[in-house]
Parts: structure tokens; C-alpha cells; sequence
């Protein structure tokens, strides 16, 4: 009686090992995939320079290629003390007021000063879902983004 005891505790312990270690491959794999599509966000904006029409169109196709449909709301974000609001997009609409719906990625253009020297940047967030094959989307990531300074910008989607 004792060593059978003995097995089923080994293998419950075997069991919930390998559904941690599952897990944490899965997770892992979820979050590189997610910070992939930051990246190729960022690499869009840099390329086209900045959020236009042609950025805007060529994000929205690749967040459909890696079947990406989290969606959270945008907020706002301290950048060195300025409250700075993040524009919502789902689709070809871009909402300037993003507060209480939630959309595909949130970005935002941040305007700079350097030495009389006027530089852009961009600050994105894409939401990625972990999803698991019975239960469903478990979880999204949010990955944030920064583009490196741009100089002359194509931007007809920010007003400022």
C-alpha cells in the first residue's frame, strides 16, 4: 500500500512540473511573438516616417498576419511629467480621445526641441493575446514601443 502511495504522489509532482513547464514555453513564446510585432511596428513608423496613411495601412496588415485581436484601452502616459495622451487605433480610424473604448495599438507622437534642432518621436503600445486552445484568450500583453528620433516627418494623422 505504501508504494503505491508513493507512485501516485511521484507522479502528481511529474504532472504539475510538466504543466509548469508548458506554461512557461508557452508564455514565452506568446511574449517573444508580441515583442516581434513592437518592433515591426516601430520599424513601419521609422521607414515611412512617421504615422501616415501608408504606416497606418501596412501595421494594420501586419497585425492581421500574426492574427493579433487584444484590445485594451489606450490611457494616458507621464513622459518626463507631461501627461501625454495616446491616440487609439482600430482599423482606419484613429481617435484623438481614446478613453473608454479599446482599440488594436495605441500610439503617440511626442514633439522635441533639441537646441532649436525640432525632433519627433513616436511611443506605440501593441497588445498581443495568450491564448491557449480550450480556454480561450487567458491573458494580452502589452508591449511598448519608441521609435529613435526622427527629423522630417509624413504624419497626416496627429493634428499637431
Amino acid at each position: 500500500m505504501r508504494n503505491a502511495l508513493a507512485g501516485t504522489w511521484l507522479y502528481a509532482t511529474m504532472i504539475i512540473f510538466m504543466v509548469i513547464l508548458i506554461a512557461y514555453v508557452a508564455i514565452t513564446i506568446n511574449y517573444s511573438r508580441a515583442f516581434e510585432m513592437s518592433e515591426n511596428v516601430i520599424k513601419i513608423l521609422e521607414q515611412y516616417e512617421g504615422f501616415n496613411s501608408k504606416s497606418r495601412d501596412l501595421i494594420n496588415g501586419a497585425l492581421n498576419t500574426t492574427n493579433s485581436t487584444a484590445k485594451h484601452s489606450c490611457g494616458e502616459f507621464d513622459y518626463h511629467g507631461d501627461k501625454q495622451l495616446y491616440y487609439g487605433v482600430t482599423g482606419t480610424s484613429v481617435d484623438k480621445n481614446p478613453r473608454g473604448k479599446n482599440y488594436d495599438y495605441c500610439i503617440s507622437r511626442i514633439n522635441t526641441d533639441v537646441n532649436g534642432v525640432k525632433k519627433y518621436f513616436y511611443l506605440t503600445k501593441v497588445y498581443f493575446p495568450f491564448k491557449l486552445p480550450v480556454l480561450g484568450e487567458i491573458y494580452s500583453f502589452e508591449i511598448p514601443g519608441e521609435t529613435s528620433a526622427l527629423h522630417y516627418i509624413y504624419d497626416d494623422s496627429f493634428s499637431t
